[in-house]
């Protein structure tokens, strides 16, 4: 999302970049590397050290470095010492960058409150097509390899689910996203907060309930024990905008803190791009699209999945605001931005 999509977007409008290789004699003027790329958070990332050593090798050679950032890393409410480990060398880099980027006012704002004042760009988070959750797959790798068959089909059973609840006058609700993250509350279980409410709701006004996320055994010791019609789904992103496009509104609760106010909007945008309307908790990324969504009203929540024309309204007034702050074509530019005021 924040890295090979816009840059092969800037690649089709003629800018010299490509992706960095270590160790391919290749000379840049500029290099920007991820905030996570000094995070030892998968078995397949590069060795964090050896990141910060290749850091320092560019910056002796006269290489800028930028550093772009997604999330607050620093927010560690447990105070784990663990954590504490890996945001010493997110620091570090931090110290390193000649610029910075985030993905939001809040973020930039946190990460001056580090101590941090290098020049700061805010870039967003672009919401992004099949094609581009997809990039680099050919045809025949995305629908004829056996690995992704098993997505496809649960991909038709869960259509086939949500068509029979709409069939019975249900109300297809959907929350999609990471189940959460182990150094910050929020996530999944945010939906706890509306379960009274939609078991209240029903039957007098009917839903189900979709969650779309990469925690089965989360889902089925939490949501799946609710008095209304609930399922599950892996999120997949060979399915992933075809599953959402099944349902009607996506509901986004959040429980605000210095990790989620420091979120894009991305969430919202991508369910707003693909048709459904939003109901959600505001963060500061949120305000701009408050007149698209019901925000901060759960108690309207039912008036609201009975008001068609206002939803549909919404929807269709959205569409110019996407495209002009959320689309690739926008984000690119952004992009494009930060590397004329570098020079």
């Amino acid at each position: 999302m924040r890295c090979i999509n816009p840059l092969r977007w800037l690649q089709a409008q003629q800018l010299p970049v490509a992706i960095y290789r270590p160790g391919v004699p290749r000379h840049f003027d500029v290099v920007v590397l991820q905030a996570w790329s000094v995070f030892a958070t998968s078995s397949d990332a590069m060795d964090p050290d050896a990141v910060l050593q290749q850091v320092q090798q560019l910056r002796d050679q006269d290489v800028r470095i930028v550093v772009d950032n997604c999330d607050n890393q620093f927010y560690n409410p447990q105070q784990d010492a663990a954590w504490d480990a890996q945001v010493a060398r997110l620091r570090t880099l931090l110290g390193m960058a000649d610029a910075l980027v985030c993905a939001t006012d809040a973020l930039l704002e946190i990460t001056r409150e580090q101590g941090f004042t290098q020049p700061g760009y805010v870039v967003g988070d672009a919401v992004e097509s099949q094609a581009e959750l997809q990039l680099g797959d050919s045809w025949l790798r995305r629908y004829l390899n056996p690995k992704r068959w098993p997505s496809f089909r649960k991909a038709v059973q869960h259509k086939a689910w949500i068509a029979q609840q709409r069939a019975s006058g249900h109300i297809p609700l959907v929350w999609f996203g990471n189940h959460g993250v182990g150094y910050a509350e929020g996530g999944m279980l945010d939906l706890l907060k509306l379960q009274a409410q939609l078991e209240q709701m029903y039957p007098a006004r009917p839903v189900s309930l979709t969650v779309m996320s990469n925690h089965r055994v989360k889902y089925e010791q939490h949501i799946q024990p609710w008095k209304i019609p609930t399922r599950y789904i892996d999120w997949d992103r060979t399915t992933f905008l075809e599953v959402l496009r099944a349902h009607e509104v996506a509901v986004v609760p959040v429980q605000l803190n210095d990790f989620t106010r420091c979120k894009s909007n991305n969430r919202v945008a991508t369910a707003l791009q693909n048709g459904l309307n939003v109901v959600a908790d505001c963060i500061p990324a949120y305000e701009p699209l408050r007149p698209y969504c019901l925000l901060d009203d759960w108690q309207n929540l039912g008036t609201y999945l009975q008001d068609h024309d206002l939803r549909k309204s919404q929807l269709q007034a959205a569409a110019p605001y996407l495209q002009a702050h959320c689309s690739q074509v926008a984000v690119v530019q952004q992009w494009r931005q930060v590397f004329e005021q570098l020079g």
